[in-house]
């Protein structure tokens, strides 16, 4: 039986080292290694991987670059962003890339578990995920963990414009009356 391989691509050698054993001892799969996006880029397109996992912020090439590149090389090949950077928006921009998956670092249990749905088709893995038009990133349910993570205003660009000022908040819409 033909072990299925896993590349990991971070910056930051201890962390990697510990998400390769932390995959090792959970199963039988073979781990390639990267330093950087540009790295993943060039071992993907030599071992051909199963999943991959990249790190969001990387030197030469980021995760978010790297996932543009590979996903048309190995377009049924599901990618799990790994990040320390996790919000909704980033997480949003990182399936935008093409990642199946993203998990924020501070959330280790969950990285083994979404690695063993991805990589089993019966349980709804990469096999069913290709024909998936708009893969979900996995994002917190708790409100409570939500609230004291993540910013409950959006970011400015993204507020409707001010039309009065001193009028209360109307969601960007002006009632005339």
């Amino acid at each position: 039986m033909v072990a299925l391989r896993i590349l990991i691509a971070d910056d930051n050698a201890p962390v990697r080292s510990a998400l390769r054993r932390a995959l090792e001892s959970a199963g039988t799969w073979e781990i390639i290694e990267a330093e950087d996006g540009e790295e993943a880029l060039s071992k993907a397109r030599e071992f051909s991987p199963n999943l991959i996992i990249l790190d969001l912020a990387m030197p030469v090439m980021d995760g978010m670059r790297a996932s543009r590149a590979i996903v048309p090389i190995l377009p049924g090949v599901p990618i799990i962003m790994h990040t320390l950077h996790y919000s909704p928006r980033v997480a949003l921009e990182a399936v935008k890339a093409g990642a199946r998956k993203v998990v924020p670092k501070a959330d280790r249990a969950t990285i083994l578990s979404v690695v063993r749905e991805l990589l089993n088709p019966e349980a709804g893995g990469s096999a069913a995920m290709v024909a998936s038009p708009v893969p979900m990133p996995t994002i917190p349910v708790a409100p409570s963990a939500v609230a004291s993570a993540v910013p409950l205003s959006p970011p400015s660009d993204l507020e409707p414009p001010n039309t009065k000022q001193g009028s209360p908040p109307s969601g960007g819409m002006v009632r005339e009356g």
